[in-house]
């Protein structure tokens, strides 16, 4: 994977999609627009769960419904209807496609999206919005090689920035971290981001969705490459599966980022693996992340009150400087 791979991934999605995604941005203007800041350094202390659809997910339900309370639970469009019909309740949901099926996977579960707070992109499906009693709702738009963000940010009003992933569930860890060319990030500051559901590809007589055995067929056309698990399992992989697999691993060790993969029916690569009966239970001074916020935010200040300084030193030699130069 280079940068012409992803140049011409980027291109090929804005040129099939840009007047959805232009139409839905417009649209989403209405919203009020809040800073995502408001979660910075929020989960020190904490690990945070990705419940991505592989059907690894499905695998672990009982063992995340059993420790929910201990966690963070970051759902995707397609999991968040699995998780709350099995009693657990995702504090986070981000919905990034422009066209997941609202009928299908959100209008069931309408008496249970409360206590849900919904990162969406710009361009996301409307019908995800309008009228559903989210607990929050906070937008962003995506920055990618392709300077498209100017666009969409014009046309929704939104100024929250994330870096773009190449799927939605490599848009969680994404959304999380915000790691990008400017250097390394922990947004959310969470000691830990487990991955369940990451699986990129499908094992033989297994689901290729959780819940979902051929989801509407691709379990039989999407068979591009005939391959084997990290545990041993024979399984099957497409094109776009295996690149964001890639993907992932090389932004996670790009970074240094505090990832756990918790199944090894993947086909990740560069990310540890852990237990996710004990990597579920991990809890770590919580205290320190009200203390992390003031701290960051009295650096901030400092810098700020720094560059002011400077700017002021700087205009008074300035002034003495031009003085001299009159009347040399």
């Amino acid at each position: 994977m280079n940068s012409k791979d992803i140049l011409s991934q980027s291109n090929s999605a804005y040129n099939q999609w840009k007047v959805q995604w232009r139409e839905q941005a417009k649209y989403v203007s209405k919203f009020k627009m809040k800073p995502m800041t408001d979660f910075e350094n929020s989960g020190v202390g904490k690990a945070v769960l990705c419940v991505a659809n592989g059907y690894s997910f499905e695998e672990n339900l009982e063992l995340i419904k059993k420790y929910q309370d201990n966690i963070d639970i970051l759902a995707c469009d397609k999991t968040f209807g699995h998780l709350v019909s099995n009693g657990i309740k995702p504090k986070y949901l981000m919905i990034c496609d422009a066209n997941v099926d609202y009928d299908r996977y959100l209008k069931p579960y309408l008496d249970q999206v409360k206590d849900t707070i919904v990162f969406a992109s710009v361009c996301c499906n409307p019908k995800w919005l309008d009228n559903v009693p989210w607990k929050d709702l906070y937008f962003f738009v995506n920055k990618d090689i392709l300077g498209s963000e100017k666009e969409f940010s014009g046309l929704s009003g939104c100024n929250n920035f994330i870096p773009a992933g190449t799927n939605v569930s490599n848009a969680m860890v994404v959304l999380l971290t915000q790691s990008d060319n400017a250097g390394r990030r922990n947004f959310f500051g969470y000691d830990k981001i487990l991955l369940i559901g990451f699986d990129y590809s499908w094992r033989a007589g297994k689901k290729y969705y959780s819940f979902n055995e051929l989801a509407e067929n691709k379990a039989n056309y999407m068979c591009h490459a005939y391959i084997v698990t990290y545990d041993g399992s024979f399984a099957y992989t497409s094109g776009n599966l295996s690149f964001s697999a890639e993907w992932l691993g090389t932004y996670a060790k790009a970074f240094q980022l505090p990832l756990i993969q918790c199944t090894k029916a993947t086909i990740t690569t560069g990310i540890p693996f852990g237990d996710l009966e004990k990597q579920i239970q991990y809890k770590y001074k919580r205290e320190d992340s009200a203390q992390v916020k003031k701290l960051v935010n009295n650096m901030r200040q400092v810098v700020a009150e720094k560059r002011d300084l400077e700017n002021k030193l700087a205009a008074i030699g300035k002034d003495h400087w031009y003085q001299h130069v009159a009347t040399s």
